[in-house]
C-alpha cells in the first residue's frame, strides 16, 4: 500500500519558512561563539605556557646558583689538603649565604665524609643516591637528582652535585641538599591564578612542589601519559585528570638542562564556563525569537488562509459547470486567482459543449467503423462494444457491456491471452501513438472459433490509461493465403519436375549430336558440321539455363536451419571452385578479415561464387583484380566484392538483378542472366539487401548485408 503524501498548510509553511530563515543566523551565532571559545582557549594556553616557562627558568636559576656555589667550594685548599674539619667550617659559611639545607662531601665509594647537618667527626652513613654519584664520577659534570629520601635527615630531598677533581680524576662528589619546601615557597610566591593547578616535577615525574595541598601530594607521580609526553618534547599540552579528580587541560615546560618540569593544569570547567553562559544566552534568545516569529507568521498565515478557503466553494461550483462571480477578498494575488476562476468557468462551459460535440462525432466514427472496437476497464470488463463487434461476435451490446472480454476467447487460450494483454500494457507507450497487432483465435457467442487480427492502441484519458482492442476478422484472408501457399508449392514442384524432365531429353540430344559428329564428320560438309556445333552449343546453354533455374528455385523452396558460418571458410571454398578460372586468367583475388554470421553455408558459397566469378569474367583486355572485404555497420555486416572490370551503366544498376536480364550477347560473355537474381534471392533469404556501385570502364562494387545476430542478442 502506497504511503499517503504529506500535505502542509499555508500557516505551517509560513512557520517553517520563518524557522528556516532564522536557522542560518542561529547557526552563524553558534559558529562565532565556538570560534571565540577556540580563540580564548588558545590565548589561555599561550599565557599559561609562558608562566610555566618563567617558573621553570626560576627553578633552573636556583639549581644553577647552588651549582656555582659548590664549584667555588670544590676548589678550597682545605679540601685538597684533606682538612675536612676546616672544609666543613667553610661549607657552613657558604650555607649562611645560600638557600641549601646542608652540604655533603661523598667519596668515590659513596661514603659521606662531611655533612653539615651533623657535627664534624660524628659517624656518617653511606649515601643512598648512588645513581647520581655514578653519573657525576663518570661524566665529570654537575647533576641535579630526582626527589629521594635522605639517609641522614630521613625526609624528601633534592641533591645538586658537582664533581671534585684531584688532578684530572674525579675523586669526590660535593652535594648541596635542597629541601622541597624551598621550591614550594618559590611556587607559591609566583602567584599563579587561583583556579590553576601548578606543580614542579623531577625527571621521573614525581611531584616536588604543588600550589594546592602540597603536603598530601609531595612524592606522588603524575600520570604515565604526562610523563611520556614530557619525555618526548620540552613543551606541550594534553587533556588529563588532576590528582583531585578535576578534568584539566595540562600545559607543561621541561628544562633541557635538568630534565625537571613545571606543569600547569587549567580546569576544563574554567575554559568552558564562558562558552556555556554564551550558549545558554544564545539558546534563550533563539527560542524567544523563534517563538515570536513563528507566532507572527501563524497570525499572518491565518489572514491569507481565510480568503483562499473562500475560493474553495467557488472551485466546487466550477466543477459542476456553473458560471461563478468571485467577490473581492482583500489580497491582490487571491483576487487575481478569483478573476482567473471566473474566466475559467466560462471557458469550461464552452469546452464542455465542444466535448459533447466531439464525443458525439467520435461515437459516430466508432459505430460506423468496419472493424470491431472494444474498450476494457482495468479489470478487463467491456465498457464499449461497437456495432461491428456486435456483428462479429453475434452478441448484443446489452449482453456484452460489463462482462469480461475473455468470454470471446476459447477457454484453453484465455490464460495466454491475459498474459499477452498484460505484456501489451507494460510495453505500450501512448505518447508515441503506436499500436501493435497480433493474430489470435477468437470465439463467437455460438461457440464458433475464427481467426482475428487484434491491435492494442493505448490512449491516455487524463492521467489514466484506456485499453482499446481493435479486432478484424481475417478468416477470408487466411483462406486466400493458404490457397496462395498451395499454389506456390505446386509451382515449385512443377519447376523441379519440369527441370528434371528437361535434362533427360537434353542429354539424349547432346549425345546424338556428338555421335553424329564423331561417326559422320568425314561425310558431312562444312555447313552440316557448323549446324552440329550450333546444336551442341544450344544444348549446353539449355542445360546451363535449366541448372540456373533449379538453383534459383531452391533458394527458398528448401530452406535449411541457419547455423554459424565462418565467411572466411566460405571464401576459401569459392577460391578452390574457381581455381582453374583464376589460373587461366591470371586473376588477383585479395580477401580481408571475414566475420562469423548466421546463415546457410551452401547458399553463401553460391552467392560469393557468382559475385567473384563475375568479377573475373567481365574483365575484357585486362588482368582481373577482385577485392573481397567486410566491415561492421549498425546491427549488420556489410560485405563488398570489388573488381576492375568493364563496369555497369547507372541506368542498369537495378536491372542486373532481374531474372534473364543480360547486358551483353552470348558471344561477348556467355551466361544465362540468372546469377545475380540468385544472389539477390540468397541475400533476401538471409534478411539483408544487395546493391551495386559502378560506372562504365571503372569497375564494379557489389555490396550486400547480413544481420549481425551477436548485436541483436546483446541488445537490451
Amino acid at each position: 500500500m502506497l504511503k499517503a503524501k504529506r500535505v502542509t498548510s499555508i500557516r505551517s509553511s509560513l512557520a517553517w519558512l520563518v524557522a528556516v530563515c532564522l536557522l542560518p543566523a542561529i547557526v552563524m551565532a553558534a559558529v562565532l561563539l565556538t570560534y571565540d571559545y577556540q580563540r580564548q582557549r588558545a590565548e589561555l594556553v599561550r599565557d599559561t605556557l609562558a608562566h610555566a616557562r618563567a617558573m621553570m627558568y626560576l627553578v633552573d636559576r636556583e639549581f644553577a646558583g647552588a651549582e656555582m656555589s659548590l664549584r667555588t667550594l670544590s676548589t678550597s685548599p682545605s679540601l685538597a689538603g684533606r682538612d675536612f674539619a676546616a672544609f666543613q667550617s667553610q661549607s657552613m659559611d657558604v650555607l649562611r649565604k645560600h638557600y641549601a639545607n646542608n652540604i655533603v662531601l661523598i667519596d668515590a665509594t659513596g661514603q659521606q665524609l662531611i655533612n653539615t647537618a651533623r657535627p664534624y667527626g660524628q659517624a656518617l652513613p653511606k649515601a643512598n643516591n648512588m645513581a647520581q654519584l655514578e653519573r657525576v664520577l663518570k661524566s665529570g659534570r654537575p647533576d641535579v637528582s630526582d626527589l629521594f629520601i635522605g639517609p641522614v635527615l630521613k625526609r624528601p630531598l633534592i641533591n645538586v652535585a658537582v664533581p671534585v677533581y684531584s688532578g684530572s680524576v674525579v675523586t669526590h662528589s660535593l652535594v648541596a641538599v635542597v629541601l622541597p619546601e624551598h621550591l614550594q615557597k618559590m611556587l607559591e610566591g609566583y602567584r599563579f591564578p587561583e583556579e590553576r593547578i601548578a606543580i614542579i616535577v623531577d625527571r621521573s615525574g614525581a611531584i616536588v612542589a604543588r600550589n594546592r595541598d602540597a603536603e598530601r601530594h609531595i612524592g606522588e607521580r603524575v600520570s604515565a601519559q604526562l610523563t611520556q609526553r614530557m619525555g618526548e618534547t620540552e613543551e606541550g599540552l594534553l587533556e588529563s585528570v588532576s590528582r583531585d579528580g578535576i578534568p584539566v587541560l595540562t600545559v607543561f615546560a621541561r628544562s633541557a638542562a635538568t630534565g625537571w618540569g613545571v606543569v600547569v593544569g587549567i580546569p576544563i570547567a574554567v575554559l568552558t564556563a564562558d562558552l556555556w553562559r554564551s550558549l545558554s544566552l544564545l539558546v534563550g534568545l533563539a527560542a524567544l525569537l523563534l517563538t515570536s516569529s513563528v507566532g507572527l507568521a501563524w497570525f499572518m498565515g491565518g489572514r491569507v488562509v481565510r480568503p483562499v478557503r473562500a475560493l474553495r466553494s467557488v472551485a466546487l461550483e466550477i466543477g459542476y459547470g456553473k458560471a461563478v462571480a468571485v467577490p473581492e477578498l482583500g489580497i491582490r494575488e487571491v483576487d487575481e486567482v478569483g478573476r482567473a476562476l471566473a474566466q475559467a468557468s466560462s471557458r469550461l462551459a464552452a469546452a464542455n459543449e465542444a466535448l459533447i460535440d466531439s464525443e458525439a462525432r467520435m461515437r459516430g466514427i466508432v459505430e460506423s467503423a468496419t472493424d470491431a472496437i472494444v474498450i476494457l476497464d482495468d479489470s478487463g470488463n467491456i465498457v464499449l462494444f461497437n456495432f461491428a463487434a456486435v456483428t462479429m461476435f453475434g452478441c448484443s451490446r446489452e449482453q456484452a457491456i460489463g462482462t469480461p472480454f475473455n468470454r470471446f476467447i476459447p477457454e484453453r487460450l484465455r490464460a495466454d491471452f491475459a498474459a499477452q494483454l498484460l505484456t501489451q500494457r507494460e510495453e505500450s507507450h501512448p505518447e508515441q501513438g503506436g499500436a501493435s497487432a497480433e493474430v489470435a483465435l477468437a470465439m463467437r457467442s455460438n461457440g464458433e472459433e475464427f481467426q482475428v487480427e487484434i491491435s492494442f492502441p493505448q490512449v491516455l484519458a487524463g492521467t489514466s490509461e484506456v485499453r482499446t482492442l481493435i479486432l478484424r476478422d481475417i478468416t477470408a484472408r487466411v483462406r486466400i493465403q493458404k490457397a496462395l501457399e498451395r499454389s506456390n508449392l505446386d509451382l515449385q514442384q512443377f519447376a523441379f519436375v519440369a527441370s528434371h524432365d528437361l535434362k533427360t531429353p537434353l542429354r539424349s540430344i547432346g549425345g546424338f549430336v556428338q555421335i553424329l559428329e564423331r561417326n559422320h564428320a568425314a561425310s558431312l560438309d562444312d555447313k552440316a558440321l557448323a549446324l552440329i556445333r550450333r546444336t551442341s552449343d544450344a544444348v549446353r546453354r539449355l542445360e546451363q539455363l535449366t541448372d540456373d533455374l533449379l538453383s534459383y528455385a531452391r533458394v527458398s523452396s528448401h530452406p535449411k536451419p541457419f547455423i554459424l558460418v565462418q565467411v572466411r571458410e566460405v571464401v576459401n571454398d569459392v577460391m578452390q571452385l574457381l581455381g582453374a578460372a583464376i589460373d587461366d586468367s591470371g586473376s588477383v583475388v585479395t580477401v580481408g578479415d571475414m566475420p562469423e554470421v548466421l546463415g546457410d553455408r551452401t547458399q553463401l558459397v553460391q552467392l560469393l561464387l557468382n559475385l567473384i566469378g563475375n568479377g573475373i569474367k567481365y574483365c575484357q583486355g585486362r588482368t582481373p583484380v577482385v577485392r573481397v572485404s567486410a566491415h561492421r555497420a549498425e546491427r549488420e555486416w556489410v560485405f563488398c566484392v570489388a573488381d576492375n572490370g568493364i563496369g555497369i551503366d547507372a541506368r542498369h544498376h537495378e536491372k542486373v538483378f532481374e531474372v534473364f536480364k543480360r547486358l551483353h550477347t552470348q558471344q561477348e560473355y556467355p551466361g544465362t542472366g540468372i546469377g545475380l537474381a540468385v544472389c539477390r534471392r540468397v541475400v533476401e533469404h538471409h534478411g539483408g539487401r544487395i546493391w551495386v556501385e559502378s560506372a562504365p570502364d571503372e569497375g564494379s562494387t557489389f555490396s550486400f548485408t547480413i544481420p549481425d545476430t551477436s548485436a541483436e542478442s546483446s541488445s537490451p
